[in-house]
């Protein structure tokens, strides 16, 4: 149902941060109850919020949830767990509104769930709001109740005065993360549409120049699409100790960034990608999406074949707008996408998953099969990205630079959210490429979105006058088993082990304790030492404590792949490579790539660090 917009007919919460030190936040909800309504209600609350293909069940953190008469505060009815989240409430008395109050749990400092303490709040919707099922098309009123001296809120809801806003319907209100307390707030324009900054918490950063290059991606961002979608748009940016990430919302993102990634220049330009990423959401998936994507159900999981486009192609452009911005140099660019290339050709996940494969099973398998992660998938960020990179580079060949994703991305993004406001589907998508690039371009959908054929890397890269090459050129042959390991209380535990290994012709399995190595104990570092220090082909010894129980293994040691490879010029380059390369890169094509030397962050975690 949907009805006018008095204040008696909206759904009215209040929420508390009076009590910020036990980190709960304590929320009151009125409901307006329709006459139809008749003697009981539906209650529910997200099991997941949008952006995050992850099953949270936000519900566990609900506590005291009570129910009274709205307008005399009386104890109403029988309230009822009908499942993990859901609850029914009836009643016999004659009520014109109803009053629901609980409070939740935030101590989760995490970009989809809320936090809560004595410096500031961040508020998710799905993981705060329970509402009245049948009415998710109502208006809904918050109204915050900030701690002790916080004066600032930050969100992309319509504010109504300082601490109260509106939001038109539930999709809104769970799409609108809230930040408040006494953060910094800088603001911008750009094509006279304001843009707000939000930061909390201290960075070794210059904020100045930080803002001005948020503005640089919001311009490149927009010319991609021809139009900004909204009225407002809000960054929310929080600097914390560790961890950290992006979501993003249909008018704002929230970022949590490891405070030491601005710190030296590459690692700084390398985390703007964060921002550019999220920034590029607003269009592709909040506005232009998958069929399958809207409207929302937060009752369960929602499936589609197509985050390889929503998140994946949302990564490509993540980084070449950084280089359209002039915040990436070109080999800082290249670097980036043979870090996606690397991944791809050289961790064995792309032999078990096409890109639709990764996106349809996301919620059971993306980052959810611990050791065994890099063997079997092969993540739709990482092939999204290279799928769309290969797009690029054969629509720019096949039309002589005429034509770019750009013109893919507009043209999906023009006929089915502004035209028609509906969801795209994958047939939809690969007609749209082959009108833009030519029918050449279905080889792609067919040997990598549908398929899982090895990607021709060379040939993508050939167009624009480059190959790929080992990132270290003079490549030591260096002893390897294939297993990734870590001290665990004076401990060293296989963590992972490679397909196709000498540690799985072995026998050695995730979660053995290596005691010693050829009648050496050995742990850590020199572990790791002792293996790449032994010639390939040796044979080895191992010592390993499995469920408490010793055991010796036998092997020989195999050579270590040169995991990392790197983006080089070719010899020479003819008039159209160097074309493509300058339409591509914004650059002319130079015989040399300088690639920069600098110590990278400790929360950049290594995806090859096997012995």
């Amino acid at each position: 149902m949907k009805r006018g917009g008095g204040d008696d007919e909206l759904l009215r919460y209040t929420v508390s941060m009076k009590r910020a030190n036990t980190h709960y936040f304590d929320v009151d909800l009125v409901i307006p109850l329709p006459p139809e309504a008749g003697k009981s209600l539906k209650l529910t609350m997200p099991v997941w919020t949008p952006g995050s293909y992850n099953i949270e069940n936000f519900s566990k953190n609900v506590l005291d949830l009570k129910t009274a008469d709205g307008d005399t505060g009386t104890p109403l009815g029988r309230m009822e767990k009908e499942s993990k989240s859901t609850w029914t409430l009836s009643w016999d008395e004659d009520p014109r509104t109803i009053r629901i109050s609980y409070s939740v749990y935030a101590f989760a400092y995490e970009v989809t769930k809320s936090y809560l303490d004595t410096f500031h709040a961040v508020i998710n919707g799905a993981s705060v709001f329970i509402y009245p099922v049948g009415m998710e098309n109502e208006r809904a009123r918050v109204t915050l109740v900030p701690y002790n001296g916080w004066k600032r809120v930050s969100t992309g809801l319509e504010q109504v005065s300082d601490f109260e806003f509106l939001a038109d319907n539930l999709d809104l209100l769970m799409d609108s993360p809230v930040e408040v307390g006494n953060q910094d707030i800088r603001t911008f324009e750009v094509a006279e549409i304001p843009h707000e900054v939000s930061i909390f918490g201290e960075a070794p950063v210059d904020r100045e120049r930080l803002v001005d290059d948020i503005k640089k991606i919001v311009e490149r961002t927009s010319e991609v699409f021809g139009d900004i979608p909204y009225r407002k748009y809000v960054f929310i940016v929080d600097f914390t100790e560790e961890g950290g990430g992006g979501l993003e919302h249909l008018n704002s993102t929230l970022c949590i960034i490891p405070r030491l990634r601005f710190v030296p220049k590459e690692e700084y330009d390398s985390i703007m990608n964060l921002f550019s990423h999220e920034f590029f959401h607003t269009w592709n998936v909040k506005r232009m999406r998958p069929k399958g994507l809207g409207p929302f159900d937060y009752s369960s999981e929602v499936y589609t074949k197509s985050l390889w486009i929503a998140e994946g192609f949302t990564t490509y452009y993540g980084d070449h707008l950084l280089r359209r911005a002039g915040i990436y140099s070109v080999a800082e660019y290249l670097d980036s996408l043979a870090r996606n290339i690397s991944q791809m050709k050289n961790l064995p996940g792309w032999k078990w998953q096409s890109a639709q494969e990764a996106s349809f099973d996301t919620w059971i398998k993306f980052n959810k099969l611990g050791a065994n992660q890099q063997n079997v998938t092969m993540s739709y960020y990482t092939q999204g990205a290279l799928v769309g990179w290969m797009l690029d580079l054969q629509v720019r060949k096949n039309t002589g630079c005429e034509k770019t994703l750009d013109d893919l991305m507009r043209n999906v993004y023009r006929r089915t959210y502004v035209e028609e406001g509906r969801g795209y589907t994958d047939e939809e998508f690969e007609a749209a490429a082959v009108e833009v690039g030519g029918s050449s371009v279905r080889s792609i959908f067919g040997a990598r979105v549908k398929g899982r054929e090895p990607i021709d890397f060379d040939r993508y890269l050939g167009y624009a006058g480059l190959k790929l090459a080992p990132k270290d050129a003079a490549q030591k042959e260096e002893g390897f088993l294939g297993v990734k390991l870590s001290s665990e209380g004076g401990r060293m535990i296989v963590r992972m082990r490679l397909q196709d290994s000498p540690a799985e012709a072995m026998g050695l399995a995730a979660g053995d304790e290596i005691v010693g190595i050829d009648g050496l104990r050995l742990l850590g570092e020199r572990a790791s030492f002792y293996i790449s220090t032994t010639a390939p082909e040796t044979p080895i010894k191992l010592t390993v404590a499995r469920n408490g129980v010793l055991k010796g293994f036998e092997g020989r040691l195999g050579k270590k792949p040169a995991f990392e490879e790197k983006v080089v010029p070719l010899k020479e380059a003819d008039e159209e490579q160097k074309a493509i390369f300058k339409s591509w890169m914004q650059s002319d094509w130079s015989p040399e790539i300088v690639y920069p030397e600098f110590t990278r962050s400790p929360e950049r975690r290594p995806v090859f660090d096997y012995v």
